[in-house]
């Protein structure tokens, strides 16, 4: 990635001032290394006193600052923990990235290396001495002022990597720029006017953990990330941690002191110089503390940078938190109580020390407890105690009938009480998409921590989840790890009644749904209904009722001649009568077939025209294809086609007697096409298509146009006077719904037919036709009659879909059935007539699979069967109760492909095998299992052959 100018120019001086404090830091630990070499090895010192004698400037600068130099253990720790300081800076740069907070503190170390080291002081007499330049300014610049301020600015940008100051502006900027100049004015002074002894544990020891502890509880509290949160939780306890221990160790010397203990004094060579609080003694242990810390911090700050496992590592830092905590107090205790025994009993030092371990022992355990809820409350802040949500839970769950849980509001109790960020209740709805309650605490910005989920269950299966930042959980207190799951515990019983809730409010709609539906189905039935009555009523008016009115005149006209004594007159009316009788007679027979039609539901559209029109004077002549003999189609397009047919071969012998009339039907396209036409004297058509001028016919032909329009179809009159009238008309069929073809065997024991090529209802329709034939004459004829014109009645028009139609179908041909049933078992014939048609019975149920479905949909509603509230739904819902569609069957969404519909219908076709197949099941649900096996392989067939992803749901 190529970077701006604007971006290399920080970096570029960056390095340079590393280099710079570097060279500096190295260069003063080599020569202060000379010295000290020189100071407690005579071998050296002789060669550099010859060299001296010899006219060599640095021989005599590193004799001169002999005077200088540290005892040789001091020498040796101070050179030890330089070391360290340069081999964590050099870890920090090649590990540390771009971050500038890593950059910042390996500059720093590097600093502090050079900076706090009481021999390396000894490199500025050496130099002044050798060349006459003092460098003292240059070192205090770049190791004091530079170094030491880029150590304490790593902690103030950690771990965000900027100041954090808010909204940007010029007032602002000002603002951080005077801060850091007044904190580097600060450093530089602290740090270079009191001998560096003291400045090393003011700087270390004291003021580097007490910005740190000021700056970082609110990146804790309010991080940008649950990362940057973590991390600021991992410094805050190494911070927290040294300056528990820096304060320790000062009260413990201060004491020590003043118990005049030896041995707690470092010696300071750059005390001996004018510098401030030079005659003020420096406690060892808090100089060597604060030598160790900076690295210590360092090391710290380097593992907080790393991403991986922050979670394993707060937890080990929280502990090493409250474990130096008590080895701190323990520790001081044991000192304390151990000097002060010695100085006031004057016992002997062993004697001290046994009383001083006895009564840290009694104090440990109490110490330690103390510890954990001190660094629990600086680390987590102030939170419940763990099982108070418990007790809040208990109380929801103990509601009153007409109330049900708020899972929004349980899932904010649970936070709360827990002290988390976030929570999120999951409950599990089988069939349909899980519902989610969340919520999550505003004043946290960014994102939430990485959460925890436990399941949770009823009855042994998994009925929804909690899950929680995992921040809420943690902590020094054990009790917080089995929190969650004890609070998943006791939710079962609320979430159980969520669910149930949440079904009852499905059922609700689905019954409102259902009762709209029944609604508009019986204000269409209505409708056709008033239809009807208006169509018999106009056929009975335009057709019987002259017929009927010139019989009255008739018979009066008889009766006035018998009065009269013209019998002969009289007895030539009545033949005229007898005619009048057999027209009216046709007429009503015409009107009544015009209602419904026995013959075109037994034989079909072509074979019921052939049967009509064949013995009409002059014949009328029905063509169609080969292909359509035998076809049935829709049982309302039938009747349409079949009566507009009718009605135009009347009107054309109306108005065009003897002329030759021809029919012609045909299907193409899935849509079925007829025509009409004779060749009489025509008319003169003043529409297209309506057939209502003026011309002959009219009423009739407005006949033709609603009967066809009603089905979707369309009309077409042409007319040309002399030439004759065509009346086309075209009927589109169902799509996908292709014809079928009427079997007409008849089944005997023991012989198979092909019952299972037809459709169910006409399978029905088959066996009612057999009952009638065997039924004829006796008193069941006019029951089996009803049943067959049940069944050749049109479905309900808001079916539209094939798996709706073929429901509807299946619960009028299970109707039907049931009456076939009661009618062979209340009036059995003798013979083999009635085991015949049992048997046909009996076939026609094993193969039809819906009707199966049907019966076991009604059985699990009436809750007989000894299955679960969730097998049952699951049962109700395969079995098409919310639809037959495999979509719904499975309840996918209406965008499921065919691969999703597979999975489910495996997954189900292996839940059910498994229940039948289980020792315990019953009979009955052995049996109800059985059937919903066979339906998800019916399922995986269909999907298996289907090509269409829309066809899924038809």
């Amino acid at each position: 990635m190529i970077r701006q100018p604007s971006e290399r120019i920080p970096t570029v001086a960056y390095w340079a001032l590393f280099a710079a404090c570097g060279v500096v830091a190295i260069g003063s630990l080599a020569v202060g290394g000379i010295v000290a070499l020189a100071t407690y090895s005579s071998s050296v010192s002789s060669t550099l006193a010859a060299a001296a004698a010899d006219g060599s400037g640095w021989a005599r600068g590193i004799l001169a600052a002999i005077p200088r130099s540290e005892p040789l253990g001091q020498v040796l720790l101070d050179y030890a923990f330089s070391t360290l300081n340069l081999i964590v800076a050099v870890v920090l740069s090649s590990v540390g990235g771009q971050s500038w907070v890593t950059r910042l503190l390996a500059l720093g170390l590097v600093g502090s290396a050079g900076a706090f080291n009481l021999q390396a002081d000894t490199a500025e007499l050496t130099v002044q001495t050798a060349t006459g330049q003092s460098i003292a300014g240059l070192h205090d610049a770049l190791l004091h002022v530079v170094a030491c301020g880029a150590y304490l600015l790593a902690l103030l940008l950690f771990p965000a990597g900027r100041w954090e100051i808010g909204p940007s502006s010029v007032r602002r900027h000002h603002l951080v720029v005077i801060t850091f100049g007044g904190i580097f004015g600060a450093i530089g002074l602290g740090t270079t006017l009191p001998p560096y002894a003291i400045s090393s544990v003011l700087f270390f020891g004291l003021l580097v953990p007490v910005v740190g502890l000021l700056a970082l509880p609110r990146r804790v509290r309010h991080g940008t990330t649950a990362e940057q949160r973590t991390q600021a939780r991992l410094l805050f306890s190494v911070l927290a941690a040294a300056f528990c221990t820096f304060a320790v160790l000062c009260i413990v010397t201060l004491l020590l002191r003043h118990l005049n203990e030896p041995g707690l004094t470092v010696i300071d060579p750059t005390a001996e110089l004018t510098r401030p609080f030079a005659d003020v003694p420096v406690s060892a242990p808090l100089f060597w503390f604060s030598r160790l810390g900076s690295a210590a911090i360092a090391v710290a700050l380097l593992i907080a940078a790393r991403r991986n496992r922050l979670w394993t590592a707060e937890r080990l830092f929280s502990r090493g938190l409250a474990t130096t905590l008590v080895v701190v107090l323990a520790g001081g205790t044991f000192v304390v109580v151990r000097a002060v025994a010695v100085r006031l009993t004057d016992s002997q030092p062993g004697t001290a020390a046994v009383l001083a371990t006895v009564l840290v022992a009694l104090l440990f355990l109490p110490l330690y407890a103390h510890a954990e809820r001190l660094v629990d409350r600086l680390l987590y802040g102030s939170r419940p105690t763990p099982y108070s949500v418990l007790a809040d839970l208990t109380s929801r769950s103990h509601i009153t009938s007409a109330e049900t849980p708020d899972l929004a509001e349980v899932a904010e109790a649970i936070a709360r009480g827990l002290g988390a960020s976030s929570c999120r209740l999951t409950v599990i709805r089988p069939g349909m998409q899980d519902r989610t309650y969340a919520w999550v605490d505003g004043d946290v910005a960014g994102d939430i921590d990485e959460v925890v989920t436990v399941p949770i269950r009823a009855g042994g299966e998994p009925i929804g989840s909690v899950a929680v930042d995992r921040t809420a959980l943690a902590g020094l207190h054990t009790q917080r790890r089995h929190l969650l799951e004890d609070i998943a515990d006791s939710l079962g019983a609320i979430l159980q009644l969520s669910r149930l809730e949440i079904e009852l409010e499905r059922q609700l709609r689905a019954a409102i749904a259902h009762a709209e539906e029944i609604a508009v189905s019986r204000r269409q039935a209505v409708s056709e209904m008033d239809s009807e009555r208006r169509t018999i009523e106009r056929n009975l008016h335009d057709g019987a009722q002259h017929h009927l009115v010139s019989l009255r005149m008739a018979l009066g006209l008889v009766e006035h001649e018998l009065a009269c004594g013209q019998f002969d007159q009289a007895r030539d009316r009545l033949g005229q009568l007898a005619i009048q009788i057999d027209t009216a007679e046709t007429v009503l027979a015409d009107t009544a077939s015009g209602v419904s039609s026995i013959l075109l539901s037994e034989r079909g559209l072509v074979a019921a025209l052939n049967a009509e029109l064949s013995g009409a004077h002059p014949p009328v002549v029905v063509t169609s294809p080969d292909a359509l003999s035998g076809v049935r189609f829709p049982s309302e397009v039938e009747s349409a086609v079949y009566f507009c047919c009718l009605e135009a071969v009347n009107n054309a012998r109306k108005h065009a007697p003897g002329a030759a009339v021809a029919v012609a039907i045909r299907e193409m396209q899935s849509t079925l096409h007829f025509t009409v036409r004779d060749e009489g004297p025509g008319f003169t058509s003043q529409t297209d298509g309506a057939g209502s001028g003026p011309g002959p016919g009219g009423r009739g032909l407005r006949n033709v146009t609603a009967r066809i329009t009603a089905v979707g179809g369309k009309i077409l009159i042409r007319s040309v006077p002399g030439v004759g009238t065509t009346i086309e008309g075209s009927v589109p069929l169902p799509r996908d719904a292709r014809p079928s073809a009427t079997v007409e065997s008849i089944a005997l024991p023991g012989v198979r037919t092909h019952l299972a090529e037809q459709s169910l209802l006409d399978r029905v329709r088959a066996v009612t036709r057999e009952a009638q034939e065997l039924y004829a004459g006796s008193a069941e004829s006019g029951r089996l009659r009803a049943v067959q014109t049940q069944l050749h009645e049109p479905l309900q028009p808001g079916m539209t879909g094939v798996g709706d139609i073929r429901r509807a179908e299946a619960i009028k041909a299970r109707s039907a059935l049931r009456v076939l049933d009661a009618v062979v078992r209340s009036s059995p014939l003798g013979g083999d007539r009635s085991i015949r048609l049992r048997y046909r019975l009996e076939q026609v149920r094993s193969e039809a699979h819906e009707l199966a479905e049907i019966d076991l949909l009604d059985e699990l509603r009436s809750g007989t069967l000894p299955l679960t509230f969730d097998e049952r739904q699951v049962a109700e819902e395969l079995l098409g109760a919310a639809g037959t569609g495999p979509r719904t069957r499975f309840g996918l969404g209406a965008n499921a492909d065919i691969g999703e519909v597979r999975q489910a219908a495996g997954q189900q076709l292996a839940r059910w095998q498994r229940r039948a197949a289980h020792p315990a099941t019953t009979r009955a649900v052995r049996d109800a299992a059985e059937v919903l096996v066979r339906t998800c392989e019916e399922v995986l067939a269909q999907v298996d052959t289907s090509k269409l992803g829309d066809r899924l749901d038809r």
